[in-house]
């Protein structure tokens, strides 16, 4: 049997992109995304079905052991460009090429709910791959325990926004 069957937890995630008029970015500087996203226009919504890592798993299940080395948390959400078929036994993504903090994180029952906002001045470029990471992770790429990886096929471009909510849920 598979650990990933073993241990029952899956994931889910969702991006937003939207288009945001120029009048909302002074807004979008000031932190006000929930605003800046009530009045954007909806370009795309994707749902992904997501891989939970190996590490990821072993981290929760060192924590819950009373490991105290570990953390258990997620921390940053990382884009990258490599579209190389996500497996359970990665420790990175292929090719990280953007990273930022999670925007918020809440438990709600036996999931996991993340949500990170990529403004209009950040981030603009393809991404072929996301992950979430925890742990000791820092802003510096590769950094950090892999939770999730994932193939997606995303764009954003000039003036809009994505708005990535995760879901990990516990069985």
């Amino acid at each position: 049997m598979k650990l990933q069957d073993k241990f029952n937890l899956k994931g889910e995630f969702t991006i937003t992109r939207r288009k945001v008029p120029s009048w909302l970015i002074s807004f979008e500087e000031m932190g006000m995304n929930d605003f800046v996203k009530h009045f954007s226009k909806i370009i795309s919504i994707h749902s992904y079905q997501n891989l939970i890592c190996n590490t990821g798993r072993y981290t929760i299940l060192d924590r819950m052991a009373q490991d105290t080395t570990q953390t258990g948390y997620l921390t940053y959400l990382a884009l990258g460009s490599d579209d190389t078929a996500a497996n359970a036994a990665d420790t990175t993504l292929g090719t990280e090429t953007f990273r930022k903090l999670l925007t918020s994180g809440v438990r709600n029952g036996s999931i996991c709910e993340t949500s990170t906002y990529l403004s209009t001045l950040e981030a603009d470029g393809t991404y072929k791959e996301l992950g979430l990471f925890g742990d000791d992770a820092t802003g510096v790429a590769d950094s950090g325990t892999i939770y999730t990886h994932q193939i997606i096929d995303e764009t954003k471009n000039v003036g809009e926004s994505l708005t990535i909510d995760y879901n990990i849920t516990f069985n």
